[in-house]
């Protein structure tokens, strides 16, 4: 079961879908490299730095394959033969990669808190994530779609009991809860 970090408060969805990408990778899920699609406005919006995606990777042993001032890249990491595409082009998916089952993973991730506050944002966050993934245009034929949350109390008590609602069920989308240290649930 992942566990957070006591002093994090929250996790933004970049964070998310990078910290999805590398356990893709590190659990050997997925079979070619990971697609990870960030809005710029997540990382920067004019000289106001949101989410450092460089120092974040390098902080867990992912190095740009190019030096670059930017942070659309291919980083890659000397223990893994998977690199992880960080691009900002919409409309794809927030992750998506080739799974060893033949399935192409897409997955849409949301922003949320990691503790309990007096708001309830995770509802909506996971509904809009899962009307974002039902309403595509254009998806692989044989495609796995979910959702990534952050492992917080209230997101892992509404996926759990989503798991089991009978239209997820049909649709075989996946609820997964993503920790600061990494590590994923759902599967």
């Amino acid at each position: 079961m992942p566990t957070t970090e006591p002093s994090k408060q929250s996790m933004s969805e970049a964070e998310v879908s990078l910290l999805l990408a590398i356990h893709l990778i590190s659990s050997e899920r997925a079979s070619s490299d990971v697609q990870v699609a960030l809005d710029g406005a997540q990382v920067k919006i004019g000289d106001n730095h949101h989410f450092n995606v460089v120092e974040f990777m390098q902080a867990r042993d992912w190095q740009q394959e190019q030096a670059s001032d930017r942070w659309q890249c291919k980083y890659t990491n000397a223990k893994f033969n998977r690199s992880i595409v960080v691009h900002s082009q919409s409309g794809q998916g927030d992750v998506t990669a080739e799974l060893g089952n033949g399935e192409s993973l897409l997955v849409e991730s949301k922003k949320g808190t990691l503790t309990n506050s007096k708001s309830s944002s995770e509802y909506p966050l996971i509904r809009e994530a899962i009307g974002q993934l039902i309403t595509l245009e254009n998806i692989p034929a044989k495609v796995q779609l979910a959702v990534a949350v952050p492992h917080g109390e209230r997101f892992v008590k509404l996926a759990m009991r989503w798991r089991n609602a009978p239209l997820i069920l049909r649709t075989g989308i996946l609820l997964l809860t993503v920790s600061p240290s990494g590590e994923v649930d759902g599967w």
